[in-house]
């Protein structure tokens, strides 16, 4: 009997302690679905464990360029702050429209940024793509080529001002990248504002429009300094002006003066040329933009990016709201292009308001 009765109890404490370990099986389980939900949820949301995965930084533009060089400039860094992989990726075409579509495709949660251009404003007027800077999060915009007017070494147009004459004779032809592309919209408000007309001749960049003034194929070219800053160096060019309302310092040249020096009618319209910067697809949870912005930050004051920018002649700037900043310059851009005919459709069409 006493042999039974500890049968008993034996088969009893077994019981309890199955009964015991699929509670708390069954406890785990739900806490493990929980907890995946709220990673999920952080991710999406939260954005605390963002970045979940390598990034991708698409460039519109082909290897070896200035937005490629620039986005490779702060892959690194970028890369060392958010502590994944962060690899560039180019897809030329269509002045970087295809790049804009192309991220346009991709899920918003930051893991595929575009390293966007200026050419941003141009967009909706030209009808290169339906998307406009509605579409995207700027993150930010930290630098900018100025633009600025060069000759060959031995022009007779030896100053600014022999540049607007030369102009107002309507006998200037001008060699810039692409109409509705920075340098051509820097010729437009020159010309608008002093009166003028130019043979306008495009080439596929900013240095071989530059290149052109040397073959005396044009007049004068218009490109950013980043773009020719090594022919300036090298005395193969000189530099008139920068569009711009301050003297533009370039090492190992010396300064190159500003337009306003020669037309103060030009002072509202500057300082233009291109600009950089990362942007999202609209729709990235805030806190995910907010980490972006703050690694974006950190990097463009970094001493080595200040010194990349001193070397390559670029402009360092800070956009303290870079959304409202596109915004106007859209508006402003796409309907200077349409006044003057070169846009494709009117701004409106797209939503984008008259100044």
């Amino acid at each position: 009997m006493r042999s039974r009765g500890k049968a008993v109890f034996l088969v009893l404490c077994l019981s309890v302690l199955l009964l015991l370990f699929g509670c708390s099986q069954s406890s785990q389980i739900t806490s493990g679905h929980n907890s995946t939900t709220t990673t999920s949820a952080a991710k999406g949301e939260g954005g605390e464990q963002y970045p979940n995965g390598p990034i991708e930084m698409i460039v519109g533009f082909g290897a070896g360029g200035g937005t490629d060089t620039m986005a490779r400039t702060i892959q690194p860094k970028l890369q060392e702050i958010l502590g994944v992989p962060v690899a560039v990726r180019n897809m030329p075409g269509a002045s970087s429209a295809l790049a804009v579509e192309h991220v346009q495709k991709q899920q918003s949660d930051g893991q595929t940024i575009l390293f966007q251009t200026d050419l941003i404003r141009v967009f909706p007027t030209m009808g290169m793509t339906d998307y406009t800077y509605k579409d995207f999060e700027q993150i930010g915009i930290g630098a900018m080529g100025i633009a600025t007017f060069t000759v060959k070494k031995n022009s007779s147009v030896k100053t600014f001002s022999d540049l607007v004459t030369l102009l107002q004779s309507g006998k200037a032809k001008v060699g810039v990248a692409g109409i509705g592309d920075p340098w051509h919209l820097t010729l437009e408000i020159v010309k608008k504002t002093v009166g003028g007309k130019a043979e306008i001749i495009t080439y596929d960049s900013g240095k071989n429009a530059a290149m052109a003034a040397l073959r005396d194929e044009v007049d004068f070219s218009i490109s950013g300094v980043n773009e020719v800053v090594d022919l300036l160096r090298a005395g193969e060019l000189r530099a008139l002006a920068v569009m711009d309302k301050k003297p533009f310092q370039v090492r190992g040249l010396g300064s190159i003066p500003p337009v306003t020096d020669f037309e103060e009618k030009l002072a509202p319209h500057v300082p233009e040329g291109t600009w950089w910067g990362p942007s999202v697809k609209a729709g990235t949870p805030q806190p995910i933009v907010n980490k972006l912005k703050d690694a974006y930050s950190r990097i463009v004051q970094t001493e080595e990016f200040k010194k990349f920018a001193e070397e390559r002649a670029i402009v360092l700037i800070n956009i303290e709201d870079p959304q409202e900043y596109t915004r106007k310059i859209t508006e402003k851009t796409s309907w200077l292009l349409w006044d003057i005919g070169v846009g494709k459709r009117a701004p409106e069409k797209v939503g984008i308001p008259r100044p």
